[in-house]
């Protein structure tokens, strides 16, 4: 009796669900773990809905589900079929631009850059998912770091600035106006920009930056020919305990330094120094490996035992500069920090 009870009250608890909306019942299979079957529900359920907008939410959690699987290809399929059934929605556009973001993971750089491009040209006045901003961002850092384009760069940058209703993104998006201007190699705009960005942002994190660029800029310090060259000099003066050396390696102006995987803060060369001098005599185990590797626009230099109790490892961060090659930053890390973050990824791999 007991058994015929219990069945039933299992019975009613999948007849309640499959009662539920498809959505509904995808979110539930999600709940207990079985991703697979609402994935499929929800694939079935996108082909024959003709609501504009219970299409789009499903189409938005099979796009994460997908996603999350390592199955870019089948998410921006999914993505496209919504558009070519209601191709000039607010969401549609949302949509072409998780496609532009899908690409750009698969290092289809060419194809991101084509839709970014022609939403900057079809984006309606009414933007529901304020998606202007962002795309003109990702419009400039494809023109000025993939394509070394930085005169189209900066006709984006200067739309960027103008369109910049909220005040630390105007000033995020002058500073890196500022930047493409001396890529550009007009130094006097870029140092009109610092400037009036230091003065309208007193006690700023961006008045810090902007003067400092501004050393940067009037004070240079000739770098090393290749970023070998300058490898092998830090390595030696890490080596040699050499702090007077290391200080004519370093670059002038803004320095870059944080702990790994999280947001990083600029200031004066010389507090990186202060660093270096407290924990380098320290460093009885020091191990410099002169492979560099490459991260993101720069290459670091990975020294291992390093005499900091919380961070055993440290990476010194080279790039090219105006100057030639520059060590222009610090990041801290440890062997327990680098644990989590790689079984971090093991864990995404496998959901």
């Amino acid at each position: 009796m007991a058994v015929l009870v219990v069945f039933g009250v299992l019975l009613g608890c999948f007849e309640v669900a499959w009662a539920l909306d498809p959505i509904d019942q995808a979110q539930l299979l999600l709940e207990m773990g079985n991703v697979d079957q609402a994935i499929a529900l929800l694939r079935s359920f996108v082909e024959s809905e003709k609501d504009e907008e219970r299409l789009g939410v499903a189409v938005e959690i099979l796009d994460s589900l997908l996603s999350e699987k390592g199955e870019t290809g089948e998410a921006i399929a999914v993505l496209q079929g919504y558009i070519a059934r209601f191709p000039e929605t607010p969401r549609s556009h949302l949509f072409r631009y998780w496609i532009a973001k899908h690409e750009e993971e698969r290092g289809n750089f060419e194809k991101a850059f084509a839709i970014l491009e022609e939403l900057r040209d079809h984006l309606p006045q009414d933007d529901p998912f304020a998606l202007r901003f962002q795309v003109l961002s990702d419009l400039a850092y494809h023109l000025e770091h993939r394509k070394k384009d930085y005169l189209r760069a900066l006709e984006v940058y200067r739309e960027l600035v103008d369109l910049s209703g909220d005040p630390e993104e105007r000033l995020q998006a002058e500073m890196a106006l500022g930047s493409c201007y001396e890529k550009a190699g007009k130094i006097e705009e870029a140092l009109e920009i610092y400037k009036a960005v230091a003065e309208k942002a007193p006690g700023s994190f961006f008045e810090r930056w902007a003067r400092l660029r501004m050393v940067y800029l009037t004070e240079p310090k000739v770098g090393t020919k290749s970023k070998e060259e300058l490898a092998h000099a830090l390595a030696k003066a890490l080596r040699g305990r050499d702090l007077a050396a290391l200080r004519e390696l370093v670059k002038r102006g803004d320095f870059w330094s944080g702990v790994n995987f999280s947001e990083f803060d600029v200031d004066d060369p010389e507090k990186a120094l202060e660093y270096m001098a407290q924990y380098l005599p320290k460093s009885s185990q020091l191990v410099v490996l002169e492979d560099l590797k490459p991260r993101d626009d720069t290459w670091v230099l990975r020294v291992e035992g390093w005499g900091d109790p919380e961070y055993n490892i440290l990476y010194l961060v080279l790039a090219e500069g105006r100057y030639g090659w520059e060590w222009k930053g610090l990041i801290l890390s440890s062997t327990a920090l680098e644990a989590c973050e790689e079984n971090a990824q093991g864990q995404d791999i496998l959901r």
